[in-house]
């Protein structure tokens, strides 16, 4: 047996949240909590140690498998994996049914194969008005029982995509080939993945799909105000700054109360009053900025933020079509500082480049509303981000990820390390050419080319450490917005104009003025991969709040 951990039992569960099962509206599904294996592989997949199958057990009366789950073995167990129960009461055309056949879509007998055993992989063939929606493994030849999976009445399936690769097999004959991949929903609101995979060979293009929530109130499962705050202190973040840090968080409230200035076309600059009143909320982006202080002691101190003043600001979403809470965590930076870049072996100072007024980044923590588990964090990276597990994660407490804030640009890694933003296909020759001349170099040259010591690659750079200076979000945090009840808004939150003016310096100029410290071919390719950077990773003006974001209302924007 398998347990899938990160099973919180301390969350004060009421209502339909944290129930273990959802209802989506006459289908109820139920997260597995257990399961057994039925078949592995030892070797391929993405880092070549094979991939395993498994089969949800010990699950409620009532409930009934709609397919099972792979995973590459080179990963842990984790994983929301769906069982259903038909509570529509309709006898005929209820939203389960058995499949009335099988389609046998690859086997290992007879292959070269790390295994045991043999496997079969079946595909269910559902009856007219229904839908698949995963597949069944066994050991024998004989096709599964017509009981042993349901599928599921179209009108609570929505389409879905091939996602991750989790394993394959390839040989001459097409009859031999099959590729698995992970699936999720193509749209975001109502769909509700149910942790399957997607098996095919070459003669066959079959789709998967997953299920929908069709209830009038999609957020019966979703948290109050209590449980969103047991979250928060079970799983917040703890966020640490880097050493040699000079610009830090506040609150908002603390920067409009240090002279920050509303600037409108056609009118005298103004401060901003109380928690942001008289901020516009119904313009465009550029219709009005803020900036700092125009006296250059206030200027100077409002950009070095007030870490002990901090607020991490809270927007709670639902997610995944109410089978998950989203938990968007923002942090607010008074200003953004100067960037590097890493050339190889060269680690260059860009200077003013990159600096801009205001940074606001976020950290999105994933609960599932069936046991309140955490699944997933996101961790914003300048223009997008990526998803980890918890197991990515040093964990304080057990719970709490510990998430690093890189030195002066504020993007969140899980690991004090130094990170690239790659600049992608780079020419090898190129490549060699800058290790070469980096060896006919004097180490004695100065800012700002440094030697990068052992770390190497191409891109936007962000170190990250750990230091004395750390951010507890569990203690300092505001909820801001709630999508799913109704909740007053601070005006701040609704100013649709920028956090900051556009930077005026010349941006060819800085850059020529770098360049020129190297000999000419590594200049030439030091502009060449600085085009390739996107725009959003060397900002020159200030960017919108979180409202007015992609994410706030769409998916996280990932690499």
């Amino acid at each position: 047996m398998y347990q899938v951990d990160w099973k919180n039992s301390d969350l004060h569960f009421c209502g339909d949240f944290g129930k273990g099962a959802i209802d989506l509206g006459g289908l109820e599904v139920y997260e597995a909590l257990y399961f057994k294996k039925i078949w592995d592989t030892h070797s391929g997949g993405p880092k070549g140690l094979g991939a395993s199958f498994y089969e949800p057990t010990s699950i409620p009366s009532g409930f009934n498998l709609i397919g099972h789950y792979c995973k590459p073995n080179s990963i842990a167990m984790f994983a929301i994996v769906l069982t259903a129960k038909d509570t529509t009461g309709d006898p005929s055309q209820g939203a389960l049914k058995s499949p009335i056949d099988y389609t046998l879509i690859w086997t290992s007998k007879g292959l070269n194969v790390s295994q045991r055993e043999d496997g079969y992989i079946w595909l269910p063939i559902p009856p007219n008005g229904y839908k698949a929606i995963g597949h069944i493994v066994t050991t024998s030849p004989v096709k599964p029982s017509l009981d042993k999976v349901r599928c599921v009445r179209s009108d609570f399936t929505d389409l879905t995509k091939v996602d991750k690769w989790i394993w394959g097999h390839k040989m001459l004959t097409s009859t031999s080939i099959v590729n698995l991949h992970t699936i999720k929903p193509k749209g975001r609101v109502l769909s509700v993945p149910a942790g399957m995979f997607l098996a095919r060979n070459s003669s066959n293009t079959h789709e998967l799909v997953c299920l929908k929530m069709v209830k009038n109130n999609p957020y019966s499962s979703m948290p109050n105000s209590l449980q969103i705050g047991a979250m928060m202190q079970a799983y917040a973040p703890w966020v640490y700054f880097h050493p040699d840090e000079q610009y830090f968080p506040s609150s908002v409230l603390w920067f409009f109360q240090n002279g920050v200035e509303l600037h409108q076309p056609g009118r005298i600059p103004r401060p901003v009053i109380n928690d942001g009143d008289n901020l516009p909320n119904n313009g465009g982006a550029d219709d009005a900025f803020l900036d700092l202080p125009s006296d250059q002691p206030n200027k100077e101190m409002v950009k070095k933020g007030f870490l002990s003043n901090a607020v991490a600001y809270i927007h709670v979403k639902s997610a995944l079509g109410g089978t998950c809470t989203d938990l968007a965590i923002w942090l607010y930076y008074p200003f953004n500082g100067g960037g590097k870049f890493q050339l190889g072996p060269f680690t260059i100072d860009l200077g003013m480049i990159g600096e801009h007024v205001s940074d606001w980044e976020h950290i999105t923590l994933r609960v599932d509303n069936f046991h309140g588990s955490l699944r997933g964090v996101y961790l914003s990276q300048h223009a997008k981000g990526q998803w980890l597990t918890p197991r990515k994660f040093e964990l304080m407490g057990g719970t709490r990820p510990v998430v690093y804030a890189s030195l002066h640009g504020h993007a969140h890694y899980s690991t004090p390390s130094s990170h690239t933003h790659l600049a992608r296909n780079l020419d090898p020759k190129d490549i060699q050419m800058v290790y070469d001349e980096f060896y006919k170099m004097n180490s004695s040259r100065k800012s700002p080319i440094v030697n990068g010591g052992n770390f190497i690659g191409f891109g936007v750079r962000d170190d990250t450490a750990k230091s004395n200076n750390m951010m507890d979000i569990a203690s300092t945090y505001n909820v801001i917005y709630v999508d799913y009840k109704p909740f007053g808004i601070e005006p701040w939150v609704s100013y649709t104009g920028r956090w900051g003016p556009k930077i005026t310096y010349a941006f060819t100029n800085e850059v020529m003025k770098i360049a020129n410290k190297f000999p000419d071919k590594v200049k030439q390719l030091f502009i060449k991969v600085l085009q390739k950077i996107p725009a959003e990773l060397l900002a020159e003006e200030g960017p919108q709040g979180p409202k007015m974001k992609e994410s706030w209302s769409g998916d996280e924007r990932v690499k």
